[in-house]
């Protein structure tokens, strides 16, 4: 059975998702294909997995070489992400290809796309044989934003392979102070991922709190002026970091280096830093808003104890406090989250009951 995976190659832990999955499924038998679109032409074999890249180019450039490579490699299955989806669905239905995917990754709220772009992709998912969501949260709005049936989606989570990276200790030169409350911030910078709000809760910590405080934001975007400016007039230009973006290795070092990782976004489908952190066995205060929170057993763990509302600065402030009096949850307990939660195997057994058309023998999400 051919599968043609389609998804943006690069050296993202996002990417070694995708290409991992892949060879997964080569060695469970399949005969597997990825495509990607970006600055030059080229092909390779991987770990037994075909790979092919396109030169990116315009609107229509894109599309033929999406049909293109359908045409070429035949596949009885094709799985798409992010901007592939539209094409791969359309030129799938053309090919007339047995089982066609969509991987559906960005919640609504983040983007808030108008009427037009959601009635053409309501119209394009109608094509779609099953849509698999990266949280139920986000599986409820493809039924009733994009009115998909229930029964065509499915809730499955990532996992990483973040501890797989490694670089020399310190080697960002952030060393452990026991004096100083590290706080890490990591994400692009944008709006939408309100690090305004950690940069605002420091300020009012350092008020009236005698230990150091040092808040390190590591991504750039075009939001990064905006919240310099915040900085410097809050007088916290020797207190906040800007560390730029950072390699997988570098954000390895970034974790280990802090005492807690906030993650404050307003929306988030998923959240990849969060399991990257926990995967590190890394203390988080998250967002409420993170989807992949939706997948963890609230019998298990205490969710509201490292959780806050993205809106409410004195709840976060609040939870900081915790880690100022060193009375902050331990690593070992967000490690366990992730062990307990996201184990490589079981996502991979439920992605491939959905590939062979199995999915309505999964646990109802």
């Amino acid at each position: 059975m051919k599968i043609l995976i389609l998804y943006t190659y690069n050296k993202g832990l996002l990417s070694n998702f995708f290409q991992e999955l892949s060879e997964k499924l080569c060695t469970d038998g399949f005969e597997v294909f990825n495509f990607y679109l970006k600055h030059k032409k080229e092909s390779f074999t991987q770990n037994n997995v075909q790979t092919f890249g396109e030169k990116r180019g315009n609107h229509l450039h894109n599309y033929r070489c999406i049909y293109q490579i359908i045409s070429r490699t035949k596949p009885d299955i094709i799985i798409s992400n992010f901007s592939y989806v539209n094409p791969a669905l359309l030129f799938g239905r053309i090919f007339r290809v047995k089982r066609n995917i969509a991987w559906f990754h960005t919640v609504y709220g983040h983007g808030r796309p108008n009427k037009q772009k959601v009635f053409t992709k309501r119209l394009f998912l109608k094509m779609a044989d099953f849509v698999i969501a990266n949280s139920p949260l986000l599986q409820k709005e493809m039924q009733c934003i994009y009115k998909i049936p229930k029964h065509h989606t499915v809730a499955i989570p990532f996992w990483t392979n973040i501890f797989n990276y490694s670089l020399p200790l310190n080697s960002l030169k952030i060393l452990k102070n026991h004096s100083t409350l590290q706080i890490g911030c990591p994400g692009r910078l944008l709006l939408d991922k309100n690090h305004a709000s950690v940069i605002k809760a420091v300020h009012e910590l350092k008020q009236y709190q005698q230990k150091t405080i040092k808040l390190y934001i590591a991504g750039e975007g075009p939001y990064r002026q905006n919240l310099e400016q915040l900085v410097n007039n809050l007088g916290l230009n020797n207190d906040v970091i800007f560390l730029g973006q950072l390699s997988v290795p570098e954000m390895v070092s970034f974790y280990e280096a802090m005492n807690v990782i906030v993650l404050p976004s307003f929306h988030e489908a998923f959240g990849l830093v969060f399991i990257e952190a926990i995967a590190l066995g890394r203390p988080v205060l998250v967002s409420k808003a993170f989807g992949a929170l939706d997948f963890i057993d609230a019998k298990k763990f205490s969710i509201p104890d490292f959780t806050f509302n993205p809106h409410d600065i004195p709840e976060l402030i609040d939870k900081l406090e915790s880690f100022l009096g060193n009375n902050g949850l331990e690593s070992d307990y967000f490690k366990m989250i992730y062990d307990v939660t996201f184990q490589k195997d079981f996502i991979y057994d439920q992605i491939k009951d959905v590939i062979l058309n199995q999915a309505q023998k999964m646990p109802a999400s």
